[in-house]
């Protein structure tokens, strides 16, 4: 009886298991648009600045709160289809120079602007010689037999700080690898890899679980 009772529970913690394992990329993907959901909302919610202004381009034409966020969120998506329009029509050069004239001229303001485009413009894959300097690394930390992670090279640039030549480095966290950390890498410590980037994502995404499909698996 106990033997059966055992069994039972066994086969009964292997189903659970198998369920879960089944639905954790659905419960991934859930938890990653939450996140992006409540801090669009911390950004853009009714009460932020943002937001106030949103609600404020509505109350122009209506004067419920609620009514006009909503309207003030559809004008503002009518707006940016309405530049993505002009920019697919070529007149992306003349809109970059107008805010490129207004905005770099502001002290402070113009810095993040500068820097803002410049990361933009390397999520823009119709510009290929914004990616081509971006590529998957692996980072030694410590000696020859340290820890090692997979990271982003920025750049093939080098820096040369305190009489050593260092590299900027993005490591992306994991399951969620919007954020990270940048580091001043030695360059000695920055070895090239055949991982793409779109790999090293899969990877960081799945916490590991693709890793073999992009790197070689050593037999034990």
């Amino acid at each position: 009886m106990q033997w059966l009772l055992n069994m039972t529970f066994r086969r009964a913690v292997r189903c659970f298991l198998a369920g879960a394992l089944a639905i954790l990329p659905a419960v991934i993907t859930v938890a990653v648009v939450v996140w992006v959901a409540g801090f669009l909302q911390k950004l853009l919610g009714p009460d932020t600045l943002i937001g106030g202004a949103i609600r404020g381009l509505g109350l122009g034409l209506v004067s419920n709160d609620a009514v006009a966020y909503v309207l003030g969120v559809v004008l503002v998506l009518v707006g940016v289809f309405a530049v993505g329009v002009a920019v697919e029509s070529g007149a992306k050069n003349l809109l970059q120079r107008m805010l490129d004239a207004v905005l770099q001229r502001i002290p402070i303001v113009g810095n993040v602007y500068g820097t803002s485009k410049q990361l933009v413009a390397m999520l823009d894959k119709k510009d290929d010689a914004n990616l081509k300097g971006a590529k998957a690394v692996f980072c030694v930390f410590g000696k020859e037999n340290g820890a090692g992670v997979l990271a982003i090279l920025v750049s093939p640039e080098r820096f040369r700080i305190n009489g050593r030549e260092y590299q900027i480095v993005i490591i992306p966290t994991a399951p969620v690898p919007i954020g990270g950390g940048l580091l001043f890498m030695p360059t000695e410590m920055v070895q090239h890899t055949d991982v793409s980037v779109e790999a090293l994502m899969s990877i960081y995404v799945s916490m590991g679980i693709t890793a073999p499909q992009f790197l070689t698996v050593q037999a034990p």
